[in-house]
């Protein structure tokens, strides 16, 4: 019995190591949008499943008032790189195509990637957001 008991806990010693490993291979791409006021604008909605929210219309994205933002120097800008929704959705096949093999019927930005928003408020500082995708999960 205790050489039963034994290869068991090897055995699910190892399913837990390969598991934590897959899990961690497919790691989240962090991807930042720029608010354009001439093209996107937002607004305060109540989410049945998120509460209060500001809602990025023309992004298509959410930010709930319990995250945290941050206000940093325009010089942030020179760190980081914008993608649009073109890019974005070539971004989220090719995750797909790597952790699956192909892409999925039903996809979901919020499990691929890590999203901010990023808005000028003033010359010299801008706001990043940390959103989640709306609508996500719905067949296309």
């Amino acid at each position: 019995m205790t050489a039963h008991r034994f290869l068991l806990s090897i055995f699910l010693f190892l399913f837990l190591i390969g598991y934590s490993q897959e899990k961690n291979s497919f790691p989240k791409d962090t991807i930042y949008i720029k608010f354009n006021k001439n093209i996107h604008s937002k607004k305060i909605l109540s989410h049945p499943k998120y509460g209060k929210n500001l809602y990025f219309k023309g992004i298509g994205t959410y930010y709930n008032f319990e995250s945290k933002t941050d206000t940093l120097k325009i010089d942030y800008l020179k760190k980081i790189e914008f993608s649009d929704l073109k890019k974005i959705e070539k971004l989220e096949s090719i995750y797909y195509k790597k952790r699956f093999g192909r892409n999925p019927w039903i996809k979901n930005k919020n499990a691929v990637f890590v999203t901010y928003v990023i808005e000028k408020i003033s010359e010299y500082c801008i706001v990043k957001y940390p959103v989640i995708w709306r609508n996500e999960g719905i067949k296309d």
